[in-house]
């Protein structure tokens, strides 16, 4: 899922219907205090946590959030997918796409520069799934903790599965991903990086627990639209991290053009 301070978008299915209730119902964005934000991506690959999502093959992402100015959101995220149907011993016969559906509330602790953001994550592949084979759908909690400054900010997120199953492995409940970003603006661009690590139960059956990092330069066209490129990387090894002909986890260098409304 591409993250943003972890809020990202609805899938297009659903921005028409919620946007629909929110004209005929809701009252202006400046006396209800919901505003409505959306967007789009075509992206060289779909980097998830250090690994390829696409078998190193371009995605189409997009997405769409609703938020009060109490500090809740909801939104809902997707993109096409391959690993999933990958090899003889992938977790779906049938999948082509991931739809994520998060909520939660984020603040900040008064005029500090220090914010708070916590949720639920739903990871959701629509699809037939394969016999035997531990659920692709995964389901998550998240806290993370941030500061902003003039100069840059950063964020420490921590998420932990709540379900018993996710992506394709068991004993998955209580494992965990941390994440810790840097952004550094300058100009119409930003530059960011980031260090991660995941950690697997032991119904993975060996020792899969990895590290990531990436660096990220993105450059604002204008209000609507940017560029980016990127390096990613992780420590996986790949007996255990090969699909197919692909290490999922390798070294990754992309760009991709995106739009926010």
């Amino acid at each position: 899922m591409k993250i943003n301070t972890l809020k990202a978008a609805v899938i297009g299915a659903l921005m028409v219907p919620l946007t629909a209730i929110y004209a005929e119902e809701a009252a202006p964005a400046e006396e209800s205090g919901f505003s409505v934000s959306s967007n789009v991506g075509l992206y060289s690959d779909y980097i998830f946590r250090g690994y390829t999502q696409t078998q190193n093959n371009p995605a189409l992402q997009g997405g769409f959030d609703v938020e009060h100015s109490s500090g809740f959101y909801i939104g809902t995220w997707a993109s096409n997918v391959e690993w999933t149907t990958v090899g003889s011993s992938s977790a779906m016969v049938e999948n082509s796409i991931e739809i994520d559906v998060y909520g939660g509330f984020a603040g900040s602790f008064g005029d500090t520069g220090f914010g708070y953001d916590i949720g639920v994550l739903q990871f959701w592949y629509p699809g037939d799934q394969r016999a035997n084979i531990a659920d692709a759908d995964a389901t998550e909690v998240y806290l993370g903790l941030s500061y902003s400054h003039d100069l840059f900010s950063v964020s420490l997120t921590n998420y932990m599965v709540v379900s018993d199953e996710a992506w394709g492995f068991a004993d998955m409940d209580g494992e965990t991903y941390s994440d810790l970003t840097v952004d550094i603006p300058f100009g119409q661009a930003t530059l960011s990086g980031h260090v991660g690590h995941q950690t697997f139960g032991s119904g993975a059956g060996t020792d899969l627990d990895y590290t990531d990092w990436k660096v990220n330069l993105d450059y604002a066209l204008n209000d609507t639209y940017s560029v980016g490129a990127f390096y990613t990387d992780t420590d996986m090894t790949d007996s255990s991290w090969t699909f197919g002909t692909v290490k999922v986890g390798d070294a990754v260098g992309g760009a991709y053009l995106s739009a926010s409304f």
